[in-house]
C-alpha cells in the first residue's frame, strides 16, 4: 500500500499576501477608492467631459469626448486608455489589473465585466496574475458580457449579450455564448 503525501498546506495566511503592486499604488488606490464613492457618482452626466476629467487627474489616457456612467467601477484608473466618442454603461466593472486599452467609438454595455486579473492556482499561495486586456476600435462589448484575462477584441468586433470572451476575438466578428465562440461576420450597412 502507497502512501499518500500531504499537499503542501499554508500555515500562514499572510504568506500568501505579498503586495503584486508597487507600494505608491496602495495610498493612490484608497484614494481613488474615495474619489469614485463620491465625487465620481455627483458628477453630472449631461456634462460629459467631467468624468474624463476626473480619470485624467488620477493618470488615465482618456479622451474628452467619452461618456461613463457614475455606477460604473474602475480599480486603476492610472492603467486605463480610452478613445473618443467611447460609452461605458451602467453598472459596468472595468477590472484593469493589469491594464486595459479601450478604442474608440466602443459601447460597452450595462453590467459588462473586463476583467485583468486572475489567479495562480497551480501554486499554493494563489499569486496574483495580472494580465493586459485590449479591446479595438468600433467594438460593442454587450449587457453582461465578461470577458477575461489578457484577451484582445478586434476592431468592429461584437461581443454577444453574457458572453463569456476567453480567448482572443478576430476583427469584424461576432461572438456569442460560454465560452464565446465565432458566430458570424459583422457586416456594416450604411
Amino acid at each position: 500500500m502507497s502512501t499518500v503525501e500531504k499537499p503542501n498546506l499554508i500555515t500562514n495566511p499572510r504568506a500568501a499576501a505579498v503586495a503584486p503592486y508597487p507600494l505608491w499604488t496602495y495610498p493612490m488606490r484608497f484614494l481613488w477608492v474615495i474619489v469614485q464613492a463620491t465625487l465620481w457618482r455627483l458628477a453630472w452626466r449631461r456634462i460629459t467631459f467631467l468624468r474624463p476629467a476626473i480619470l485624467r487627474a488620477f493618470g488615465a489616457d482618456v479622451a474628452w469626448r467619452t461618456q461613463i456612467a457614475g455606477s460604473v467601477k474602475i480599480y486603476f484608473p492610472w492603467w486605463l486608455s480610452i478613445g473618443v466618442d467611447t460609452a461605458i454603461g451602467p453598472g459596468v466593472t472595468i477590472y484593469n489589473l493589469g491594464g486595459l486599452s479601450i478604442g474608440s467609438r466602443v459601447v460597452i454595455s450595462h453590467n459588462a465585466y473586463v476583467c485583468g486579473g486572475t489567479h495562480d492556482y497551480t501554486k499554493p499561495n494563489y499569486p496574483l496574475v495580472r494580465k493586459t486586456v485590449i479591446v479595438g476600435d468600433d467594438v460593442w462589448i454587450a449587457t453582461a458580457a465578461f470577458v477575461c484575462p489578457g484577451v484582445s477584441i478586434g476592431k468592429g468586433a461584437v461581443v454577444g449579450a453574457c458572453a463569456v470572451v476567453t480567448r482572443d476575438v478576430t476583427a469584424w466578428t461576432v461572438v456569442a455564448g460560454n465560452p464565446a465562440r465565432a458566430i458570424k461576420t459583422r457586416a456594416m450597412s450604411v
